[in-house]
C-alpha cells in the first residue's frame, strides 16, 4: 500500500511538471512558491518594526569626532554579531534595520581603549535610538608600530574539501586557474591545459558555487589566477551538491573585498608569450556593498609536432603516414563582472551578481606529410595547414535572498541564476602539394546557443549545540542547439561551397528536479554528516535538420530517470592534532549533448567523429579514508580513495577508410581507481618552506566493444616539490618541480612529463605594490608524447611548446590602509586632523 501511494505521488508530480508547461512557466511558479515560503517564515520569526541606532564617537581628551572607529553590534543573549560599521569623518555612525531586542556595542580603534556600551534596547518606545556622544580614551601605553604579516597555508583541509589559497602560488600568478591546479595534489594538467581530477576529465566546475556551462578545462582556462581568492577541491561532495562529475567538483571562489569605503586591486602582466590586465573595485558603505571588475588576457605560444600513423588489414600494414612541422596556439579572453548586496536589516539581505565574457582560441599547425603503403614504392609528400577555432561569449546573472533567524546558524536562502553562451567552432584544413600549390580545402563548422536556468532553495535548522538539519530543492533547465556544416574547396580556388550532406541541426533539452536532506552532528571527538538526494531528470534530443550523412541512430531520443545519490562524511579527532576522515558518495556523469550527434563531423582531413544516441550515463561509487595531522605551522595528510565507474564511456577510435581515423563514444564496461594522495608541508628553516605532495593510483578498465577488449591496467604516480625561500620580509623566491609518470587510456599511453617553474616576488610601498617575475618550464621539458593502438591502427604523437616562458606581473592595491592619528585633539584642544597612509 505504501509503495502504491508513493508511486502514485511520483506519477502525479511527473504529470504536473511535464503537462504542457514550458521551462519559463515552471520557473515562474517555482519563484512564487519560494517567495511565499520566505515571507511566511519571515512573518513567523520576525515580529515588529525595524529600528535604528545612531551616535557620535569622540575623543575623551578633546571631544573631537574620530573617523574609522569600528562600531560592532552584538545580541546580548547569544553574543552573536549582527551588524557593524565604521564612523565617518565627524565620528558619526548610523545602523539601520535592527530587529526589536537587547544589544550591546563594542567600539575599537588603534591607539584607543576599547569601549563597551551595554543595555542598548530596541522596542516600540525606542525604535530610533540616539546614543549621543560616546567617548573613548587614548591608550595609555604608547607602542612602536609592529607589522604583523599573516601567511596562509598554500593548501588547507576541511571535512569535505581541500582549499587552495591562490595568493600563495607565485609561479602561477600570470596564468589561469589551470596553472594554479598544476601545483595541487589529486590534479594533473597536460601541456595543452587539459585538467584531470584523480585521473578523470569528468568533473564539474563551479564559479562561486554556480555550475559553468563550459567544458571543465575550458571553464578553468577562462579564469585568470589574479582574480581568484581560493579554489576548492571536493572529491566526495555531499548530497547538497549537484552530483554531476565522475571525480568530483572544483569550485573557484573569486575575490570580493570587504573593506569599508572604496578599495581595489589592479594587475598587469607582460611576457615573452602573453600579456594582460585586470582590476577589481569594491565599495562598502552602510547597508550597501558592491564590486566591479574586468580582465583581459592574451597568449601566443609556438611549438613543434611530429608523429606517424599506421592502418592495418589483418597483420599487414596497408597505409602509413608520417608528419612533422610547426604548431601555434593563440587565445584571448575577456570578462566584465559586477555585483551588489543590500542588507535589508540585520537578518535579511539581497545580492545580485552579473558577468559577461568570452574566450577565443586558434590552434594552428603547418605539417609536412609523407604517405606510403606496402603496395607501391611511391611516396607521396604534401603539406597540411590546419586552423582549429573555438569561440564563445555569454552572460550570466545570479540573484540571492538570504534570511537569517534569531537562532544562530538558522538560515533560509533562495537563489535563481541564468546563463547563456553563444558558441562557434570550425576546423579548417588546406592540403598543398610539395611545391605548396593548394590542392583542396575542407572546413567543418559548428555553432549554436546554450541556455541554463537554475534555482535553489536551501534551509538549515540547528539542532542542539552542534547538530543541524539541512534540506533543499534544486532545479536545472538546460537548452542547447548545435548547427553543423561542412564546406569544400575541391580545386584549390579558395572558394568554399557547402556540402548539404553534412548540414545538421540538433536540439537538446534537459530538466532536473532534486530534493536533498542532510543531518550532521558532533559528539565529543566524533563528527558526522549523512545525506540523501533524490532526482528526477527528463532529457530530449531530436534532429531538426538532417543531412544524408547520418550514422545509424534515431532522429529523436528521450528519457526519464529517477535517481538517488547518498553521501556520508565522518571524522574523528585523535590526540596530538590528528584527525581521521571517512566519506562515501554516489555520483553521475551525464551524457553531453555532442555525444548524441548521430552524424559525421570532419575534424580535419584525417580525422572524423560521430555521436551515439544510445549512450547511457556513467554512475560512480566513490570511497575515501583520509588522515590529517597538524604540527604547529606544518601538516601532513594521507588520503586514500577507491572508485568504480559503471557504464564507462570511452571515445573509441577505428579506421574510417584508408588512412582516416574515426572516433565515437561507447559504453564499454567499468573502470576502477585505487589510489592515495600524500602531502607534507613544513618549514625546514625559518626562511625555507617546503611543500611536498604526491599521488599513486592503480587504474584498471574492464570492458569489450565489437569483439575488441578494453582491459587495461597500469600503476600511475606523480609528485610535486614546492619550495619557498624568504630572502627578507618583502622578498621571496619560489620554485616548483612536477613529475607525471606514464598514464594509460583505453587505447593508449601518455609518456612521462616533468617540468620546473620558478618565481621571484617583491613587495613595495608597505605591501601596496607587488612585482612577480615568473619563468615557466625552465628546462624546456614539458612535452607531450603518446602512443595509441586500436581497431586496425596504431599511431605515435609528439608535441613540444617553445619554452621557457618569461612573464612579469605587477599588482597595485589601494585602501589596504593603516589608519593612524596625527595631532588628533590639537594643541589648543579646539580641533584636529586625521590623515591616512596609502
Amino acid at each position: 500500500m505504501v509503495n502504491y501511494f508513493f508511486n502514485y505521488k511520483i506519477r502525479v508530480l511527473d504529470a504536473f511538471f511535464t503537462y504542457n508547461l514550458s521551462c519559463i512557466h515552471r520557473l515562474v511558479l517555482l519563484i512564487a512558491v519560494l517567495f511565499f515560503c520566505i515571507f511566511k517564515l519571515n512573518a513567523i520569526d520576525n515580529v515588529g518594526e525595524m529600528g535604528t541606532l545612531h551616535g557620535q564617537v569622540v575623543s575623551a581628551q578633546g571631544s573631537v569626532g574620530i573617523q574609522y572607529v569600528s562600531v560592532a553590534v552584538y545580541r546580548t543573549k547569544t553574543g552573536e554579531l549582527v551588524d557593524g560599521i565604521m564612523t565617518n569623518a565627524a565620528g558619526d555612525f548610523i545602523i539601520e534595520g535592527l530587529l526589536p531586542g537587547n544589544y550591546y556595542l563594542e567600539l575599537s580603534f588603534v591607539g584607543y581603549q576599547n569601549k563597551r556600551v551595554e543595555d542598548v534596547v530596541i522596542d516600540t518606545k525606542n525604535q530610533h535610538l540616539n546614543l549621543g556622544l560616546l567617548m573613548i580614551g587614548e591608550d595609555a601605553q604608547e607602542l612602536d608600530e609592529v607589522e604583523v604579516v599573516a601567511e596562509r597555508a598554500a593548501l588547507e583541509f576541511k571535512l569535505d574539501r581541500k582549499v587552495v589559497n591562490v595568493s600563495e602560488h607565485y609561479t602561477a600568478m600570470s596564468g589561469s586557474a589551470v596553472n594554479v591546479l598544476e601545483n595541487v595534489p589529486s590534479v594533473t594538467v597536460d601541456i595543452e591545459g587539459n585538467v584531470l581530477l584523480r585521473g578523470s576529465a569528468g568533473f564539474t566546475v563551479l564559479v562561486d558555487g554556480v555550475p559553468s556551462l563550459l567544458e571543465p578545462s575550458d571553464a578553468l582556462r577562462q579564469i585568470p589566477a589574479s582574480t581568484i581568492q581560493t579554489i576548492e577541491i571536493i572529491t566526495n561532495p555531499s548530497a547538497k551538491y549537484n552530483p554531476d562529475g565522475t571525480s568530483g567538483i572544483i569550485n573557484v571562489v573569486l575575490k570580493k573585498n570587504s573593506l569599508s569605503g572604496l578599495s581595489g586591486v589592479f594587475n598587469t602582466k607582460t611576457g615573452t608569450n602573453n600579456l594582460g590586465a585586470d582590476f577589481q573595485l569594491s565599495l562598502q558603505a552602510n547597508r550597501w556593498k558592491g564590486f566591479l571588475g574586468a580582465d583581459y588576457n592574451y597568449g601566443d605560444y609556438k611549438g613543434d609536432k611530429n608523429g606517424y600513423r599506421k592502418t592495418f588489414n589483418g597483420d599487414t600494414a596497408v597505409f602509413m603516414a608520417e608528419h612533422d612541422g610547426s604548431i601555434r596556439y593563440k587565445w584571448d579572453t575577456y570578462n566584465l563582472r559586477g555585483g551588489i548586496e543590500f542588507k535589508i536589516d540585520t537578518l535579511k539581505s539581497v545580492s545580485v551578481d552579473l558577468s559577461y565574457g568570452g574566450r577565443y582560441s586558434h590552434n594552428y599547425s603547418d605539417l609536412r606529410y609523407s604517405d606510403f603503403n606496402n603496395f607501391s614504392p611511391d611516396i607521396k609528400n604534401y603539406y597540411s595547414d590546419d586552423d582549429a577555432y573555438q569561440g564563445n561569449s555569454g552572460f550570466s546573472g545570479n540573484a540571492l535572498y538570504l534570511q537569517k533567524f534569531n537562532t544562530p546558524k538558522h538560515t533560509l536562502s533562495a537563489m535563481i541564476s541564468y546563463s547563456n553562451r553563444d558558441t562557434e567552432e570550425y576546423n579548417k584544413n588546406i592540403l598543398k602539394s610539395e611545391s605548396h600549390e593548394v590542392l583542396r580545402g575542407h572546413k567543418n563548422t559548428e555553432q549554436g546557443p546554450l541556455e541554463r536556468w537554475q534555482t535553489k532553495l536551501d534551509y538549515t535548522l540547528p539542532l542542539g549545540e552542534k547538530g543541524n538539519l539541512e534540506a533543499g530543492y534544486q532545479s536545472i533547465f538546460d537548452k542547447d542547439e548545435d548547427v553543423t556544416g561542412f564546406l569544400e574547396d575541391d580545386n584549390g580556388s579558395g572558394t568554399y561551397a557547402e556540402n548539404g550532406q553534412f548540414k545538421n541541426r540538433i536540439h537538446y533539452s534537459q530538466d532536473i528536479h532534486a530534493l536533498y536532506f542532510m543531518f550532521g552532528n558532533q559528539l565529543s571527538k566524533l563528527s558526522y554528516q549523512f545525506g540523501i538526494r533524490g532526482e528526477y531528470s527528463k532529457r530530449e534530443v531530436y534532429i531538426g535538420v538532417k543531412g544524408s550523412n547520418a550514422f545509424l541512430g534515431d532522429d529523436s531520443v528521450s528519457s526519464d530517470r529517477y535517481d538517488f545519490f547518498p553521501s556520508a562524511h565522518v571524522s574523528y579527532t585523535l590526540p596530538a592534532n590528528q584527525e581521521l576522515m571517512l566519506s562515501y558518495s554516489r555520483r553521475i556523469e551525464r551524457v553531453r549533448s555532442y555525444h548524441f550527434e548521430p552524424f559525421y563531423t570532419w575534424e580535419d582531413a584525417f580525422n572524423v567523429s560521430r555521436g551515439n544516441s544510445s549512450l547511457l550515463p556513467e554512475y560512480i561509487d566513490s570511497y575515501e579514508l583520509n588522515y590529517l595531522r597538524k604540527m604547529g605551522g606544518s601538516y601532513f595528510s594521507f588520503e586514500t580513495y577507491y572508485s568504480i565507474t559503471h557504464n564507462k564511456i570511452e571515445w573509441v577510435r577505428s579506421v574510417y577508410r584508408n588512412n582516416i581515423i574515426e572516433r565515437f563514444p561507447e559504453n564499454v564496461g567499468r573502470d576502477y581507481y585505487l589510489g592515495m594522495d600524500a602531502t607534507y608541508s613544513f618549514d625546514l628553516l625559518k626562511w625555507w618552506k617546503i611543500d611536498l605532495s604526491g599521488s599513486l593510483y592503480n587504474y584498471k578498465v574492464k570492458g569489450n566493444w565489437s569483439d575488441y577488449s578494453f582491459n587495461e591496467q597500469r600503476l600511475t604516480w606523480n609528485y610535486r616539490i614546492n619550495q619557498t625561500f624568504k630572502i627578507n620580509s618583502l622578498t621571496q623566491v619560489q620554485g616548483n618541480w612536477r613529475y607525471y609518470s606514464k598514464r594509460i587510456t583505453s587505447q593508449g599511453i601518455y609518456q612521462p612529463v616533468y617540468t620546473f617553474d620558478i618565481a621571484l616576488r617583491k613587495d613595495f610601498k608597505n605591501r601596496k605594490m607587488t612585482a612577480v617575475m615568473e619563468v615557466r618550464d625552465v628546462f624546456s621539458t614539458n612535452n607531450r608524447k603518446n602512443v595509441n593502438d586500436g581497431i586496425g591502427f596504431s599511431d605515435y604523437y609528439f608535441q613540444k611548446i617553445h619554452t621557457p616562458v618569461l612573464t612579469f606581473v605587477f599588482t597595485y592595491r589601494f585602501n589596504n590602509y593603516k589608519p593612524f592619528k596625527k595631532n588628533l585633539a590639537g594643541d589648543d584642544g579646539l580641533g584636529g586632523e586625521e590623515s591616512m597612509e596609502r
